[in-house]
């Protein structure tokens, strides 16, 4: 097994030599750093944003061909690192210690703040997207507690030892992360954005972990990794069309899982019912139609799988505040951007 070691906390220097590490090439554009490869190693793309506050965040988006690991060691700066596996597993370890934990698709994790090192191992022939937000101390700040140190106070239960939470399952945070990659915005704008998800990730995931503690959950529940994909996959079925008449029983013979764990399954993973679900998801269409198509209401209505006209009209004024009609007029009045 391979074994790449960083031991500073600048993306672009870790960027750089995990580069002449894999034999790749990189590009710029403004904060942020990108480097492909595709060669003997694997292929993939990781991206490394550094932003303010103490803030940073990596994405591993790679298939190597034999098992690697990274090593990360940027002493005294005792980095925490929330870390979420969009696709694929990997196995992580502090200070060289022999026993790793493996980190789930879906699953959420906390990790570090004490100075160990961390060591990452991706698996060979597995596709993996790894998210990892790393919070160090913001020099700038001098009398008041960092956002790291508040972070490391909270979870760390005045132990010095490195945090390792490792939580249930969180689609949810998942689908913020993912939101990172369909930003088609440059420079400051990006940065923005980037910034405003990645606050918004670390409050979902500090209120999700603090949750796993408090409850003292299993990752799982009672589901296993093939339940919780299929409930994934019938998920992004019903995100795709909303419009179907969904039933539980149907759903259920979809995915070969019982009404119980499809309901457990979906509370986990999404927070939700999945009656809730799919109405939220059909709420989320009618929207965006109303916002970009020149549909009526009752076209839209029947559109997103609904038949009752004023049913819809109450459902989308509870969430808009206002009725579909006025929400179209508002819409139709605000000026076009050439």
């Amino acid at each position: 097994m391979k074994t790449l070691r960083l031991t500073c906390n600048s993306i672009d220097k870790n960027i750089n030599t995990t580069n002449v590490f894999l034999g790749g090439s990189v590009s710029s554009y403004d904060s942020e750093r990108v480097l492909e490869f595709d060669n003997e190693l694997g292929t993939g793309t990781i991206t490394g944003i550094h932003l303010e506050g103490g803030l940073s965040f990596m994405q591993y988006n790679v298939l190597f061909n034999e098992a690697f690991k990274i090593v990360t060691d940027p002493s005294p700066s005792k980095p925490i690192y929330f870390m979420y596996c969009l696709e694929g597993t990997i196995q992580q370890s502090f200070g060289g210690s022999t026993s790793l934990t493996m980190l789930d698709e879906f699953q959420t994790a906390i990790l570090g703040g004490a100075g160990d090192a961390n060591e990452i191992v991706f698996p060979g022939q597995q596709q993996v997207k790894l998210c990892v937000i790393r919070v160090i101390d913001d020099t700038a700040i001098q009398d008041t507690e960092t956002l790291r140190q508040q972070m490391y106070s909270l979870f760390s239960k005045g132990q010095e030892e490195p945090l390792n939470y490792f939580g249930t399952y969180n689609l949810r945070i998942g689908e913020q992360l993912a939101q990172i990659g369909k930003i088609n915005q440059k420079g400051i704008v990006k940065k923005l954005l980037v910034e405003g998800i990645l606050n918004l990730t670390l409050a979902m995931e500090i209120q999700h972990l603090q949750s796993d503690i408090e409850d003292e959950q299993n990752p799982t529940g009672s589901l296993t990794k093939y339940e919780l994909n299929s409930i994934k996959t019938i998920s992004r079925d019903i995100e795709k069309h909303p419009e179907v008449q969904y039933s539980i029983k149907s759903i259920c013979v979809d995915c070969g899982i019982s009404a119980s764990k499809l309901q457990e399954g979906f509370k986990l993973l999404h927070g939700t019912t999945v009656s809730d679900f799919i109405r939220n998801e059909r709420l989320n269409t009618a929207e965006r139609l109303i916002s970009t198509t020149d549909m009526n209401i009752s076209e839209i209505v029947y559109t997103v799988g609904l038949s009752s006209r004023s049913y819809f009209s109450k459902i989308f004024k509870r969430r808009y505040k206002v009725s579909p009609k006025m929400y179209q007029d508002n819409k139709k009045a605000e000026p076009q951007v050439a």
